[in-house]
């Protein structure tokens, strides 16, 4: 018996993972999954049409949509009451904080439920349009709220304001019972859009992102799967259709004054008694460019920062003044404990609409000219040891030039010399020492809880919380001020659990760094280690025996720190 095949469109990345493990137990079903929200949902979903799917399974706002634009089935998961439950709990533990959870009337009437049976600090807001998210959000904020539960519409809404955003994730209950609904409407409705599949394959030509139109620019067809929408605007569009209206060769145009790059390849043909033009898309590179030993990207989220200790927030109510926003920063403190994340709270919460770059000192040279070209709104420099008098000369220069175009330099360094910051006419920059993780004993735990809630949104990690006796145990660690390695270590322990979670046995069962560098520093490799494994290996033990330095760990293994960085995103 053939197989049902199923388009499954996750409006977020950490559902993908769930669906891959549930999926090898439906002999039965042929599930592709993808991850899409909104406008971009939809042009998955009509691709995903074209290849020949019976249904699709999406979500919320963005199965709506898709449902409007198909004439395929689309099935939503809803959000069941153990979805709220684990959500709920997994905002429960970041103490301290106001929280809110906003939504309609389907997820606040449970959610309320829940909040008041379990007696719960959680404020709870229903919404009645969609329009209401911003205004809603905006009083939420003004009244102290810093973490909003929500869909994937209101966490992006939250996080565009500054807020941290925390989404109530489908579980495997419901993406189940969804898979269940699929069989049941496939028994009651067989293909009737064969037809119209083949003529939109051979509409598409198998080209991902395209637009066809008319001579006035109005637009025919539109297919988008690497873009949200068309990205260009009315006058851009004539333009370009003049442009190809004048040549007697497909016309070729690079745009990169954008977020995205992107090329166009224009052609056009006699379509009976008018012409039509086809216009095809490709994207040129992500948001993440690589700069000689660093590199620069797009920040989109707001970093998560435990500050719960006197220290740490004294760093934060600091870091959020408005002159922090441009005025040079020195952030000085062991390997690990926090620099770079300082200085991507830095960029994020003053909403910088450039880019994050981070390079070492001595690379600066080698890259001004690409630091001219991109939009860069912070420049990190790490400074592992200071640069010849030669070559403090040309910094200065350059970081004349840069103050000049309005580029926040912050300097990183486990401990800067007076001469070095005399020279580089640094003296009136805000100078901070972050405090050892042994002097944050009150962030602790809360940094624990904001790594298992960043693993849990982003790699769908099943662990939502740590039993008292596990967390005592992780304590008795001497982490020696690293920061970076606790959250290696999380992400381990987060990846072996497979309940929600995490016991003691768990973190036992494996041990620490600091407890395997006391054992031996030699490093073995199992015989079905796959060569990937053996690099990520590798990579791991050079990172640990660096204090988790990146710029030292990508010199050590002969990369640069884009490569490390995107192999370490892997």
């Amino acid at each position: 018996m053939r197989k049902i095949n199923i388009g499954f469109i996750s409006p977020y990345d950490a559902m993908v993972p769930v669906i891959e493990e549930l999926k090898n137990g439906q002999h039965d079903l042929m599930i592709h999954a993808v991850t899409g929200n909104l406008e971009k949902g939809v042009a998955l979903a009509r691709e995903l049409e074209q290849q020949g799917m019976d249904m699709l399974i999406s979500r919320g706002g963005t199965a709506k949509l898709i449902r409007d634009a198909v004439t395929l089935p689309v099935i939503d998961v809803q959000i069941s009451g153990y979805d709220l439950l684990r959500s709920i709990m997994l905002a429960s533990g970041h103490r301290g904080e106001k929280k809110a959870l906003v939504g309609f009337a389907n997820i606040t009437i449970g959610a309320a439920s829940i909040v008041s049976l379990l007696e719960i600090d959680l404020k709870v807001v229903t919404l009645t349009e969609a329009s209401d998210v911003e205004p809603v959000l905006n009083g939420l904020k003004a009244e102290g709220y810093t973490r909003i539960l929500g869909d994937v519409i209101t966490v992006n809404a939250a996080q565009q304001l500054g807020l941290n955003g925390l989404l109530i994730q489908s579980g495997r209950e419901s993406i189940l019972q969804s898979l269940e609904e699929a069989r049941r409407l496939y028994k009651t409705q067989q293909k009737t859009q064969q037809l119209l599949r083949i003529f939109e394959y051979l509409l598409t030509e198998r080209e991902q992102d395209f637009f066809i139109a008319e001579e006035d620019g109005k637009v025919l067809y539109e297919n988008w799967s690497s873009f949200e929408r068309l990205p260009l605007a009315p006058n851009e569009i004539n333009s370009l259709l003049q442009q190809v209206k004048a040549s007697d060769s497909p016309v070729l145009k690079i745009f990169t004054e954008v977020e995205l790059p992107f090329s166009i390849r224009g052609t056009s043909w006699q379509d009976q008694k008018s012409t039509l033009f086809a216009f095809f898309f490709k994207q040129l590179s992500i948001s993440v460019h690589e700069l000689g030993g660093g590199l620069a990207e797009k920040i989109h989220q707001l970093p998560s920062l435990a500050a719960e200790s006197a220290a740490m927030k004294n760093i934060r109510q600091l870091l959020e003044e408005p002159l922090l926003a441009t005025t040079p920063i020195i952030l000085e403190g062991l390997p690990g404990s926090g620099k770079e994340t300082l200085a991507r709270y830095v960029h994020a919460y003053h909403q910088k609409k450039g880019y994050f770059a981070v390079l070492p000192i001595e690379d600066l040279k080698n890259s001004f000219s690409e630091l001219h070209a991109l939009n860069v709104s912070t420049l990190l420099l790490t400074v592992a040891k200071s640069p010849s008098s030669t070559a403090v000369r040309e910094i200065k220069e350059q970081l004349d030039v840069l103050a000049a175009q309005n580029i926040q330099v912050i300097l990183a360094a486990e401990e800067i010399q007076p001469k070095l910051i005399d020279s580089l006419n640094m003296q009136e920059a805000v100078r901070i020492v972050l405090p050892n993780l042994t002097d944050r004993q009150g962030d602790f735990e809360l940094m624990v809880h904001q790594f298992l809630t960043e693993f849990h949104q982003s790699l769908g990690t099943l662990p939502i919380k740590i039993r008292d006796d596990a967390m005592q145990e992780l304590k008795k660690n001497h982490w020696n001020g690293n920061a970076n390695e606790l959250k290696a270590y999380i992400k381990k322990l987060a990846l072996a659990e497979k309940e929600y979670v995490i016991e003691k046995s768990t973190v036992l069962k494996n041990p620490s760094p600091v407890q395997t560098q006391q054992k031996s520093k030699e490093l073995f490799f199992e015989n079905s280690l796959t060569l990937k494994e053996m690099e990520r290996k590798i990579i791991e033990q050079v990172l640990q025996e660096e204090g988790f330095n990146q710029t030292k760990t990508a010199k050590r293994l002969g990369i640069n720190r884009a490569t490390l960085w995107r192999k370490l995103k892997e």
